[in-house]
């Protein structure tokens, strides 16, 4: 949010026709929950530097001068919101989450954030819950942004389809496959339309698929899907998908009871990281054979 609003300054002290030897009137501080708004506003500003440590600090001497959360609902909204971001932005996601969710909590009964504040703030709520692993909390709060991300214009379909791929990742990691693999499916439609369908940018999604996929049993989906990783990978000379896309078709080829398949697979990777000299990459290939040869046995 652009600009942000100063301590109020001292009133000047105007004389009162008629009296004589008064003090003038003292400056009012601002409340509480003033100031957590102002520092809102602050720590929310791209243009402003400041102290994250004595940032917290003062938000813990705030808290003291709020009334309850029944009293003052946006006072605590504030203060949690603040709190949260700042632990976000200080990279320490098991410290951000608790007052995240409470400040998102507090704004569903007492709205103190505009749409677009929520909308970012769940995402990055996601972002941290995911950070921890914590599925439930990543899949519902990825699902809530993306619904605020579909009814603004402001935020572009390669955003909203971004936001989806963090859904379906966090529901596969949850075990919910067929949930991940229809989000999937939307999103590489998404992609495939606004990239063409051999785009290195669909690598990511098509991965995915093919995870998806073999977990429900859907073992010649997922050999299509990583057959076209590898083609496109090849042809745009993505070496990390190119390895990987062999061990996996080689890892499939083994468990449907295709060993020559499998061994075809490891080798071909092996003959490629070798053919570009990086060591890291022919280790790794030597090893994944080696295995494979153990498991033949």
């Amino acid at each position: 949010m652009k600009g942000h609003l100063k301590r109020v300054a001292l009133i000047a002290v105007t004389w009162l026709a008629g009296l004589s030897g008064g003090l003038p009137a003292r400056a009012q501080e601002p409340s509480a929950t003033a100031r957590l708004h102002e520092i809102r506003l602050m720590i929310m500003d791209p243009g402003q530097i400041f102290s994250i440590s004595a940032t917290l600090a003062e938000l813990d001497g705030l808290e003291r001068g709020l009334g309850s959360e029944q009293a003052d609902p946006t006072g605590h909204g504030e203060l949690n919101y603040a709190r949260g971001f700042l632990h976000y932005r200080a990279g320490r996601p098991e410290q951000a989450v608790g007052p995240m969710q409470t400040a998102l909590r507090i704004d569903e009964g007492s709205h103190f954030l505009n749409e677009k504040e929520r909308a970012r703030f769940t995402y990055q709520l996601a972002d941290q819950a995911e950070e921890l692993k914590r599925w439930d909390t990543a899949v519902d709060a990825y699902r809530k942004a993306s619904a605020a991300f579909e009814a603004d214009p402001a935020v572009s379909e390669d955003q909203r389809a971004g936001t989806l791929e963090r859904l379906a990742y966090c529901l596969h990691e949850a075990r919910r496959f067929g949930e991940a693999r229809t989000i999937n499916e939307r999103v590489l439609a998404i992609g495939e339309r606004l990239f063409g369908g051999d785009s290195d940018k669909l690598l990511v999604v098509i991965t995915n698929l093919a995870q998806n996929t073999y977990e429900l049993g859907d073992f010649d989906a997922a050999r299509r899907y990583l057959d076209r990783r590898l083609a496109i990978a090849t042809a745009k000379d993505h070496s990390s998908h190119v390895d990987d896309a062999l061990f996996q078709l080689g890892v499939l080829s083994f468990e449907r009871g295709q060993k020559r398949e499998a061994e075809d697979f490891m080798t071909r990777r092996l003959e490629i990281a070798r053919r570009s000299g990086d060591h890291a990459r022919i280790t790794a290939a030597e090893e994944a054979l080696t295995i494979l040869h153990e498991k033949n046995r």
